[in-house]
């Protein structure tokens, strides 16, 4: 099928994700919880205390590719989106490669969740296997299994799960923030309160800045799985754009509030000590009683929402990419009450397990995947940011209708674009990303257009013929 011709939707019987919904899997997705029990050592260590600037400078553009996502979702809604629409903007060969770095993010980074999964439901039931890395992968692999059988059950019945995490997980984390700032205002914290964090100096200079902004980026990563249900919303036009804006802008308040609250708790070196699991030893500093099993909760169910949330974009993702014979047919398998896509379901699920497998299996292969989910970073900003330029480049033609069109249209989608290719140049030049990691990105992206090649040649899929110019909304 050409990317030109209209495929097969998912269906009415599927159109039952709200605004709501779409929202709260796109907040899972970008897992908060997990994101800050991880990054919030790295944070300081690169920019001292001043994080909330590169999260607010960093809302900026991320917002501009949210409205992006929003007109491109007005004008074509597919379960593929980025996929789909590169394809049809630009060209097959590129639209192909942003599904293959989508699914990438979404199943390699699912593989990175499992035993973090493992290793906090052993903290909490069985601490003395915490370093047994069989029980730990073991404890990962169940979860994988349960959250993807639910994931079976059809959106519905996923999103009533991922709602009461969130809900849970935002609540708690907000509490503890907020006994955060009150210990600053107080005095209480390990470092005291100075306005010097927030200028370019407190910060270490511009090198420190840009530092931080590569972090909080990547931080802001996975708001987009709220696009990916749009073929299955009630809504299809309108609500997964507002969903992907609306998870931006709650993902910005939320990491500037608690990042402002966390980072001065403990001095430097000794969340540095903690980098893992900083949240669990934040805890009980902040508030008495049984805050670090809590927040020790938080972060394991956190973990649970954003590895559904996973399962659940890839299944999308694989199931549009099927309907273009760029992806094996069995993924268009559709449950006939739930209309949900349960073979690539399970499928993602059961590649998930296999890498886990070969990890635990193999020590080279083993760190291979490691190199691989640590590029995944990368990936995001590259397909991020080309996403950001098909907006720009379809509706290029309306940019002189009205201001509005010019501005949501043109300037903050493409300096979304701009930002994102700035972040790709700099985390290379700045040595954030190490010439390893950078090989394993580009690799991996090579590896999907040898992969295309192969479909047109040897497959002769018509998906890969350059279709007419696509027209705007």
């Amino acid at each position: 099928m050409a990317v030109t011709q209209e495929s097969t939707k998912i269906g009415p019987r599927a159109a039952h994700v709200s605004l709501g919904d779409a929202i709260v899997l796109g907040l899972s997705s970008s897992g908060p919880a997990q994101t800050l029990a991880v990054s919030l050592a790295s944070l300081v260590a690169a920019c001292h205390y001043g994080g909330v600037i590169p999260i607010l400078i960093c809302f900026v553009p991320m917002l501009g590719i949210a409205i992006g996502y929003q007109r491109l979702n007005r004008w074509d809604q597919s379960a593929g989106a980025t996929y789909h629409w590169v394809a049809r903007v630009f060209h097959p060969y590129l639209g192909f490669l942003c599904g293959w770095m989508i699914l990438l993010y979404y199943t390699l980074g699912t593989s990175s969740l499992t035993i973090p999964a493992g290793t906090y439901t052993l903290e909490l039931l069985a601490p003395e296997l915490v370093n047994h890395q069989l029980a730990v992968a073991l404890a990962g692999g169940l979860w994988n299994v349960a959250v993807t059988l639910l994931a079976l059950k059809g959106l519905r019945v996923a999103a009533r799960f991922e709602w009461s995490i969130v809900v849970f997980q935002y609540v708690v984390l907000l509490l503890l923030a907020i006994a955060g700032v009150a210990a600053l205002l107080r005095g209480n914290a390990a470092v005291p309160f100075s306005w010097h964090w927030f200028t370019l100096d407190g910060m270490g200079g511009l090198r420190g800045l840009m530092s931080g902004l590569l972090i909080a980026c990547f931080m802001y990563s996975g708001w987009d799985a709220a696009v990916y249900v749009n073929e299955e919303s009630t809504d299809r036009v309108q609500a997964p754009g507002h969903a992907a804006i609306a998870s931006v802008v709650i993902l910005a308040l939320f990491y500037a509030v608690t990042v402002f609250g966390f980072q001065a708790v403990l001095p430097a070196a000794e969340l540095e000590q903690h980098a893992g699991d900083a949240l669990a030893v934040l805890a009980p500093h902040l508030l008495p009683g049984p805050w670090t099993a809590i927040t020790s909760l938080v972060v394991l169910t956190g973990t649970l929402a954003t590895l559904q949330a996973a399962v659940i974009s890839a299944a999308r993702m694989s199931f549009a990419m099927a309907r273009d014979r760029v992806m094996p047919g069995i993924f268009l398998r559709l449950d006939p009450v739930t209309g949900n896509p349960w073979a690539a379901t399970i499928a993602m699920s059961v590649l998930n397990l296999a890498l886990l497998a070969l990890a635990l299996a193999t020590g080279s292969v083993g760190r291979a995947l490691g190199n691989v989910v640590a590029s995944l970073g990368l990936i995001s900003i590259v397909f991020y940011g080309l996403t950001a330029a098909a907006a720009v480049w379809h509706g290029r033609r309306s940019l002189a209708r009205s201001a509005a069109d010019l501005v949501f249209g043109g300037l903050l989608p493409g300096f979304g674009a701009l930002f994102m290719a700035w972040v790709a140049v700099e985390s290379v030049v700045s040595g954030a990303t190490s010439p390893t990691i950078l090989a394993y990105g580009i690799g991996s992206i090579a590896v999907g257009a040898v992969v295309a090649i192969l479909l047109q040649v040897v497959g002769k899929v018509s998906f890969f013929r350059p279709a007419a110019p696509a027209r705007e909304a």
